[in-house]
């Protein structure tokens, strides 16, 4: 394990250089996530990773102007070979662990290796690749490969097609991504790495949709990546509904939640900094909750509305189940 202390901000780089190294060496990405497994674990168990992330987080010029979205994110990296994220999954208002906190969702080509850094963990659903059911409209058939806790310090890994979802956690869970295609790295990947090309991902990948070049770039274009559970069995929604970003008060709200309870309280400086500097948004309730986080009174984090309660991203593990007896049960044997 890489020797740090609490405040640390190199460690990032440190375990970056390391990834690379793996990466550079193995072409075969599923090798190299294979061997990137100990590191992994090792960035869950050691708390100034958290740390510096969070405080890259805050040196970003809007870091305190950003909406909402449901998980609050830490970019830790990102290079033509992979990317490394923190995310935080904000708890729902009456804590209920039952809801899944998106649709069952695969993501296309990507490997993702992860593990839990923060918090009780959460409940986890894994199936095999969806197969559509011949004759019928959007509907699928899912296969169950495991179910079970992703507990705190535990490495798992969901690999390219392979479709899941995650449960909501009692409390804040904090999870670190290493994400990376599964095809070899190439001009491509080093191409969507420059700035400007990265700022205008979404306006570039329609248009080269609408000119037939998404193939060639490699970008994503959403089809059937997204399923809900229904009394049929499953259906897939053919083009992808991200949650929308909402508002800046609760994304603060989110923000200072995570801060205090990691136990980050001393970037409270950062944030100060960024106030004496101008160009805050909302400063009044910056300092409101600053105050709060110096003086530890507790803040709540926040799902905005729009969050929760979507019926085809937010169902009970119940629903799962009888989808899955439901296509168990198929009289015509078009799942057999």
């Amino acid at each position: 394990m890489i020797q740090t202390t609490a405040t640390d901000s190199s460690i990032l780089d440190r375990y970056t250089d390391d990834l690379t190294s793996i990466f550079s060496t193995f072409s075969d990405k599923r090798q190299a996530h294979e061997r990137s497994r100990r590191l992994i674990g090792e960035i869950a168990r050691e708390p100034a990773c958290l740390t510096a992330a969070i405080a890259r987080h805050l040196s970003s010029p809007d870091a305190l102007n950003r909406p909402h979205f449901p998980v609050v994110s830490f970019d830790a990296t990102s290079n033509p070979f992979f990317e490394v994220v923190f995310n935080c999954w904000i708890p729902l208002p009456d804590c209920s662990t039952d809801v899944s906190t998106k649709s069952i969702h695969h993501h296309g080509p990507m490997l993702l290796t992860t593990a839990t850094v923060f918090g009780p963990g959460y409940d986890h659903w894994l199936f095999a690749r969806p197969k559509p059911i011949d004759g019928t409209a959007d509907l699928f058939s899912l296969e169950l490969i495991q179910h079970g806790r992703h507990a705190i310090h535990e490495v798992a890994f969901v690999d390219a097609f392979v479709a899941h979802v995650p449960i909501y956690p009692a409390s804040l869970t904090i999870t670190v991504c290493l994400w990376s295609n599964s095809k070899p790295t190439t001009w491509r990947d080093r191409l969507k790495r420059v700035p400007i090309l990265q700022r205008n991902a979404a306006n570039l990948r329609e248009a080269a949709t609408r000119v037939g070049l998404a193939e060639q770039l490699d970008l994503k274009v959403d089809d059937y990546k997204d399923y809900y559970p229904t009394e049929r069995g499953f259906v897939g929604i053919q083009s992808r509904e991200e949650f929308p970003y909402t508002n800046n008060e609760d994304y603060l709200y989110s923000l200072f939640h995570i801060m205090q309870e990691t136990g980050n309280q001393e970037l409270g400086a950062s944030i100060e900094a960024s106030l004496s500097r101008g160009g805050v948004d909302n400063p009044m309730l910056v300092r409101v909750l600053l105050d709060r986080l110096r003086s530890d009174e507790p803040i709540e984090g926040r799902l905005s509305d729009g969050h929760y309660g979507v019926p085809t991203a937010n169902f009970s593990r119940v629903a799962i189940e009888q989808a899955l007896a439901s296509q168990a049960l198929d009289s015509q044997g078009s799942l057999a």
